[in-house]
């Protein structure tokens, strides 16, 4: 484990640093994003999953490995009062003697990340188009409305439940076109929607 300045100085937390599940605490200010490295360049590093859990208030960034062998997950931070970019807190070395089922987990924007979204189902962002999960929810502060973008003629409203939690419930049948499922929100102040997640169909 290696430490960098922006760590300390952003009063981060570690709760729990399990390779599959990462957990912290920081500030409201503070954001946080993970990713991976295989040392071997020839291995692909898997993939990574970074919301921030409303419940318990802390961030969660998971991790699927794709491979075993020796990875590092760096974990970055900004901040949202003071910084335009984002920089390096901490790193993680790991070595996976032998890979679990394999999650490739959704395709995540910035706009996720600014609005601290929470994604409670499905995490696997991968879609079979033969056997489809019947809804995708997850928590989205500060928006207005959200849906789900089917192709350029299909979009699903989503139903606010309760505490900015949102279902976005699935077709049961979609054309053979169709290779992503794309999420997004109406921001507060906007008058657009913008991208939150994006899952793939095959």
């Amino acid at each position: 484990m290696r430490f960098w300045t922006p760590f300390h100085t952003s009063s981060i937390d570690i709760i729990s640093d399990a390779p599959n599940k990462m957990i912290f605490r920081a500030p409201d200010r503070i954001r946080l994003q993970m990713t991976v490295d295989h040392l071997d360049l020839n291995q692909k590093p898997g993939t990574c999953f970074t919301h921030y859990n409303h419940q318990t208030r802390l961030w969660e960034c998971f991790h699927s490995p794709h491979t075993s062998g020796q990875h590092r997950l760096f974990i970055w931070v900004l901040d949202n009062e003071e910084d335009t970019q984002w920089a390096t807190a901490v790193r993680f070395d790991i070595y996976i003697k032998r890979k679990g089922e394999f999650i490739s987990y959704p395709t995540t924007t910035n706009i996720f990340n600014i609005l601290r979204c929470q994604l409670i189902t499905p995490m696997n962002g991968h879609f079979s188009r033969e056997s489809l999960p019947t809804d995708i929810v997850l928590r989205v502060p500060n928006v207005r409305d959200v849906q789900l973008q089917i192709d350029e003629h299909t979009l699903v409203t989503g139903d606010n439940l309760q505490n900015d939690i949102y279902k976005l419930v699935i077709p049961t049948k979609i054309s053979n076109d169709v290779k992503s499922f794309v999420v997004m929100g109406l921001c507060a102040d906007d008058t657009y929607y913008s991208t939150l997640i994006t899952y793939r169909i095959e």
